[in-house]
């Protein structure tokens, strides 16, 4: 199977059509609203809501201009390019698949629509890299039930390829559940009096924030503490203190504030939209696990999912994450190995792993134009094997290959 190279509003329309079709028109949308509500009804607004449910919400917003417009795209809004791309993919997918194969497919949509389609979605665009570069592309993991997501053929060479998608949050001490629960007890027991402002606080942990209630209790009872006396306070896992106060908005200006709050202290930042109101700016001492998970992600794949016939090729897409900071991560610093360096290395230096050709990593998200076409791109590092039983058996083109310093993953 190839992917078209060049893809107009006909063909945009087209597949959106077929992906509606496909899960069905009522299903389809329903499905979007209902991620719409869930958001909305939370009442309080995280980095993962944000980035998270983005293709879900590209999605809605496709969906409803297409139906205003009887089916037919007159334009696309650019913001909504991971949402175009990745109909464009499923769109192509749908049609060459077995009767078994969509079954499996139309699985984890259902499945995606309630949980996130972005693994799914790195896998289509997997796809559609290997067609740009000239393979031919069989679903294995759809067709066979399990193993290894494709079969790329061309020349006569045959390689496995595993697409794999993770978190930037995953190993982080602050998971996206307890900070839910977390607002729970800030809607329940937090106090603030001051109506035309919304007050900030900072809130940094040793190590994790825990799930228990009374814990997460002691954490807004400081909370309030300090927002009377407009200072701080030490507890035992955590150190709060009052940051200041910001004249009270209208949720939607709220969010937009929070978000470039975010983005200017380069720290995670919450807010409340409902009442009590409230922005905070949260951290851990404890390092992440980032580097360890993805490690073990890989290792596991490469000793589960391939079958050491051919070489293998496992590509990581690291998501929610910008691709200014996927871009520092495979940069050396002070001299030593990069982040991603130190994971190609550890990983593809195993004789464990001598099956692996290639190594890919990704991240970041944009719109890439030029005089003739735009795209939703990303940034992405390749790395050649300097083990591989096979030879140097290169899939992607412009792979890095060289003797790296020693460091350790953080």
């Amino acid at each position: 199977m190839r992917y078209r190279d060049i893809n107009d509003l006909a063909d945009i329309s087209r597949d959106a059509a077929a992906v509606a079709d496909f899960i069905g028109q009522d299903e389809y949308l329903s499905s979007l609203e209902a991620i719409g509500r869930s958001l909305r009804a939370k009442g309080f607004v995280t980095p993962f809501d944000d980035a998270m449910f983005s293709l879900e919400l590209d999605l809605l917003n496709l969906e409803m201009l297409r139906t205003h417009s009887a089916g037919v795209f007159q334009s696309l809004p650019q913001r909504c390019h991971r949402g175009v791309d990745f109909l464009i993919g499923l769109g192509q997918t749908i049609p060459i698949l077995s009767m078994e194969a969509k079954t499996r497919l139309l699985g984890r949509l259902r499945k995606g629509l309630k949980e996130g389609l972005w693994p799914l979605y790195h896998e289509l665009r997997t796809a559609a890299s290997l067609s740009k570069f000239g393979w031919d592309i069989h679903f294995h993991d759809f067709e066979e039930d399990g193993g290894y997501d494709f079969l790329a053929i061309r020349n006569q060479k045959t390689f496995e390829v595993e697409a794999k998608a993770i978190s930037a949050f995953t190993g982080w001490a602050i998971k996206a559940e307890n900070i839910s629960k977390l607002f729970v007890e800030v809607k329940e027991h937090f106090v603030w009096k001051e109506g035309s402002t919304i007050p900030l606080f900072g809130l940094k942990l040793l190590s994790s924030l825990s799930p228990n209630r009374a814990q997460l209790g002691q954490v807004v009872a400081a909370f309030n503490e300090v927002a009377q006396t407009r200072g701080e306070l030490s507890l035992p896992n955590a150190h709060v203190r009052f940051m200041g106060a910001v004249p009270n908005q209208a949720p939607d200006q709220l969010m937009r504030a929070i978000l470039k709050h975010h983005h200017m202290v380069r720290k995670t930042v919450f807010g409340n939209l409902q009442h009590p109101r409230l922005v905070l700016e949260i951290d851990s001492e404890k390092p992440s696990q980032l580097g360890r998970k993805i490690i073990r992600t890989i290792s596991e794949t490469a000793r589960e999912q391939f079958s050491r016939l051919n070489p293998g090729v496992i590509w990581t897409h690291i998501e929610l994450i910008s691709e200014k900071d996927f871009t520092v991560l495979g940069s050396p610093h002070n001299g030593q190995a990069g982040f991603l360096d130190r994971i190609a290395n550890a990983a593809l230096l195993s004789e464990k792993r001598s099956h692996l050709g290639q190594l890919v990593f990704s991240g970041g998200s944009f719109l890439s134009k030029d005089a003739s076409a735009a795209r939703s791109s990303y940034a992405r590092a390749v790395y050649n094997s300097p083990a591989c039983r096979f030879g140097e058996s290169f899939i992607f083109p412009d792979g890095r290959r060289r003797s790296l310093p020693e460091g350790n993953i953080a």
